[in-house]
């Protein structure tokens, strides 16, 4: 038996791993991804100085993402160099932590850490990008469900490199998770065709009398907005007492917001609204609030009774001014 799910790990893993940069790349930076794990990021040393680039944001069509899903990213990559980038490389390596089926999870420890690392084909695109701007990528990756009835929700740990014009920027290393349960459909709503109708004899009508009318003039829609590079500006936020001090913020796109815990417990960070991955604050926690919008974030606990209480987060241009 152990060496059928030694031949089945083996023959799978690759494709598991693949499939799983759509949620490496989120844009927290603390431990909400994985518990007592942080994302880190290596820099490298640039032989163009004029050449640098980030990611700053990452939009999925969903939050948990379920194994057997298909699930689609879109990407921003921001130019903050001085020189035009035409071409993007990202470099993926993915290394298999835990799986949620025991038997499998039993197996997986016997592995050495080579045997659960996994270099995957680089992905290129040609999009360009201006210097101190943003441009977006997309691309759809689908699940595996399970292998040989054996379930593949687990943890990963996932080290993406970002390569612009040929030279390597920076790594990161992502904690992720992929979901167990019941494979959702989404499918986008069909437009209707015109019906057909039978043709009719014309009969003569009068002419219309034309009316002119003045064409209201529709009011702009705001799009969100998202910044190039972090702002620098840090506000601090203290949880004490199951309560959120300050719970009321104003910030600019490209600010960072920091949560201080004051307890001796730990706490769990969730957007209502699912707008942001939920984070686990155990001593401290940060995000960067990269795209406008309104944010309300739960203060969730154990044993916690009734609604949490909410910390509202109002992210638009010329906040503070």
């Amino acid at each position: 038996m152990v060496t059928m799910n030694k031949v089945i790990m083996n023959k799978y893993l690759p494709i598991i791993l693949i499939i799983l940069i759509a949620v490496a790349l989120s844009g927290c930076t603390g431990e909400g991804a994985m518990k007592g794990t942080s994302i880190e990021v290596q820099k490298f040393d640039r032989a163009n100085p004029n050449l640098d680039a980030k990611i700053v944001d990452v939009k999925f069509d969903r939050n948990d993402i379920r194994a057997g899903e298909t699930v689609t990213a879109e990407l921003f990559i921001a130019n903050t160099g001085s020189e035009k980038i035409t071409n993007e490389t990202i470099e993926i390596k993915a290394k298999l932590n835990t799986l949620d089926d025991p038997l499998a999870n039993l197996y997986l420890k016997t592995m050495s850490e080579e045997k659960k690392t996994r270099v995957i084909d680089p992905i290129e695109f040609g999009t360009e990008i201006e210097p101190r701007t943003v441009k977006s990528v997309s691309a759809k990756f689908h699940t595996i469900k399970e292998m040989e009835g054996r379930n593949l929700a687990g943890t990963y740990e996932i080290t993406i490199t970002l390569i612009v014009n040929g030279q390597k920027i920076e790594a990161r290393v992502n904690p992720i998770t992929l979901y167990p349960g019941e494979v959702r459909e989404f499918t986008p709503t069909p437009t209707p065709g015109p019906s057909s109708t039978p043709a009719q004899t014309p009969t003569r009508t009068p002419a219309p009398e034309i009316i002119k009318t003045q064409t209201p003039t529709p009011a702009p829609t705001p799009e969100p907005v998202v910044v190039a590079t972090p702002t620098g500006k840090n506000f601090t936020t203290f949880v004490k007492d199951d309560k959120y001090f300050p719970d009321n913020l104003n910030i600019e796109p490209g600010d960072m917001v920091l949560w201080v815990n004051k307890m001796d417990s730990d706490y769990t960070i969730v957007e209502m609204d699912k707008k942001i991955p939920d984070m686990v604050l155990r001593a401290r926690n940060s995000y960067i609030f990269n795209t406008t919008g309104e944010y309300r974030l739960g203060l969730y606990f154990k044993p916690m009774r009734g609604e949490p209480r909410i910390q509202t987060i109002n992210v638009r241009v010329n906040a503070t001014k």
